[in-house]
């Protein structure tokens, strides 16, 4: 049987098997690039969770940093010029953990349900009026993806505080902005 096959038929036969064998490879280099992207956003998000972890540690490991903290979102213009400075320093950092959450999300390295779930979180604080005077004080310092998705909460929050029959929450100071 194999002696009726010409140089041209293994030559054929060749090429069939080269062929089987790239697409075996192809299959196995995508499942291969799907796993590193599993690990990749895993990755990504432990570093948001660490990140997270960071910044809340301080607030419930040290009383006096709760405390500061409640002083500073109740009443921020009676804090010192050293206390304005950490407090200033403070949500730069976590307006900056926001903004990568942002950018995370964008890129699809952190998933819907997550992302939804930091951005109640991020709500949450916006409900504060000393939160969202500070960010409007700042605006310039973040992207504007940052500045998009705050003004879409902020938006959100006035709407809730209207269809309450509630005023729109109170700045703390008047914002430069408005």
């Amino acid at each position: 049987m194999f002696d009726q096959f010409t140089l041209q038929d293994l030559g054929n036969l060749g090429e069939f098997v080269g062929a089987v064998g790239v697409v075996f490879s192809l299959i196995y280099l995508a499942r291969q690039m799907r796993q590193n992207t599993t690990t990749v956003r895993a990755a990504a998000f432990n570093s948001m969770t660490e990140n997270s972890l960071r910044l809340l540690e301080n607030v419930f490991s040290d009383p006096e940093v709760s405390e500061f903290l409640l002083r500073a979102t109740t009443n921020p213009s009676e804090l010192t010029p050293a206390e304005s400075i950490r407090w200033d320093s403070y949500m730069t950092a976590v307006f900056r953990h926001f903004g990568n959450l942002v950018y995370q999300y964008r890129v699809g390295s952190l998933d819907k349900q997550m992302w939804e779930a930091y951005q109640r979180t991020l709500k949450e604080h916006l409900r504060t009026p000393a939160w969202r005077t500070w960010f409007e004080e700042h605006v310039n310092d973040f992207s504007t993806s940052l500045v998009e998705q705050v003004e879409l909460i902020v938006r959100e929050l006035d709407e809730e505080a209207l269809s309450a029959g509630e005023p729109a929450p109170k700045l703390v100071r008047q914002s430069p902005l408005q």
